[in-house]
């Protein structure tokens, strides 16, 4: 398995976080996953990914902040 990629987008305004995700993506191959760390939960991101092919699960950290682990479908 590739290691994953890490994104911490904790303390950028919008639309960085989604703008850094998005150039992200392609480098998203098989067995590899994009780990972004995120201060509120990123609800457009959800609908991009998906009409992408993209898989996903969000994880509440107890900071408040969250966890997304992205990962290309099957």
């Amino acid at each position: 398995m590739n290691e994953d990629i890490q994104l911490d987008a904790r303390s950028l305004p919008p639309p960085e976080p989604m703008e850094r995700v998005l150039e992200l993506l392609p480098q998203i191959d098989d067995g590899k996953r994009l780990r972004l760390l995120i201060d509120r939960e990123p609800l457009p991101l959800f609908r991009i990914l998906e009409s992408e092919q993209f898989e996903y699960s969000i994880r509440k950290q107890p900071d408040y902040s969250y966890e997304v682990m992205i990962w290309k479908k099957g």
